[in-house]
């Protein structure tokens, strides 16, 4: 069989970054959210960067976010944070795309923008924050 090769010389190393990301998420996240899920989403642990500065962080909400996402509820995933479903979708996508390709002749797109959905997602953090930040600091909305 012969070996389609991507456009991005960058793919192969994020798919090997990516088995090794996903063979962490099952090993260790998931049954970590699992048993300690409720005692982490229901203040179990605090945000430094929002103790001391009484603003969100881009990180905030991610922990109930990934709770949300594990138990199926993807609509409050989102609300909570929408970096953690978008990456959840991108990642799935892209390790599919990339089996494919690597296995077969014709299924799969050579042409996967992973650098552009790493700027897309970047953009996705930096935008929920700023956007929960003046929604917090102009009328005094919190978001979580």
């Amino acid at each position: 069989m012969e070996k389609r090769e991507f456009k991005d010389d960058l793919t192969d190393t994020w798919f090997k970054l990516g088995i090794v990301f996903g063979v962490c998420i099952v090993a260790v996240i998931i049954p970590v959210f699992i048993f300690f899920g409720d005692f982490l989403t229901k203040g179990g642990m605090k945000c430094g960067f929002l103790m001391i500065t009484h603003l969100y962080c881009p990180g905030c909400g991610g922990t109930r976010s990934v709770y949300h996402l594990i138990h199926g509820h993807f609509i409050k995933s989102f609300l909570c944070h929408p970096f953690v479903p978008y990456t959840f979708v991108d990642y799935t996508f892209f390790m599919i795309n990339t089996i494919l390709v690597k296995t077969t002749k014709k299924l799969g797109f050579t042409g996967f923008p992973i650098t552009y959905s790493i700027y897309v997602g970047i953009a996705v953090l930096l935008g929920q924050w700023i956007i929960r930040n003046i929604l917090y600091l102009g009328w005094g909305i919190t978001c979580l």
